[in-house]
């Protein structure tokens, strides 16, 4: 997770904390224990590649569709389609309505997510452009069909 808070500091302009790291640990901690979300560690060759993090409710779709609100691939693995397969098999394993929202600034997610999203649903996705707190956000909706 750290990994992933540095990431997202270095765009955002985070500073570190006193004792080495990012974000709320506290809050942290709930990604992986509060009620309705669900966690995934992604492994290559039984080795530690990322992570995805899924939540029921999501913040511009309401509380009936799902969203992925963290993901992280480790720079070793990306652009080897980790990402895509890890993506595709959360999808696979809760059909039903999601929703995929990217920071503004983060092109490079939203072409990930466009691509797998397009790809996965034939092109059938609405996306819009979205605020919520003081972030601008690039937001997929989509459907993952039961198979």
């Amino acid at each position: 997770m750290q990994l992933y808070l540095y990431d997202l500091a270095s765009a955002e302009g985070w500073d570190i904390s006193d004792d080495g790291t990012y974000g709320n640990a506290a809050r942290i901690e709930t990604f992986w224990t509060e009620a309705g979300r669900a966690s995934f560690l992604i492994r290559v060759d039984g080795r530690l590649a990322g992570f995805v993090l899924t939540r029921n409710g999501t913040h511009f779709s309401g509380d009936d569709a799902r969203e992925i609100s963290e993901f992280f691939v480790l720079r070793k693995y990306r652009r080897r389609g980790v990402g895509r397969r890890a993506a595709v098999k959360v999808l696979e394993a809760f059909p039903g309505r999601w929703e995929v929202a990217e920071m503004e600034w983060n092109v490079e997610a939203q072409a990930f997510w466009r691509s797998v999203i397009g790809d996965y649903t034939r092109g059938t996705f609405d996306e819009f452009r979205a605020r919520h707190g003081a972030t601008d956000f690039v937001v997929q909706r989509f459907e993952a069909p039961a198979r």
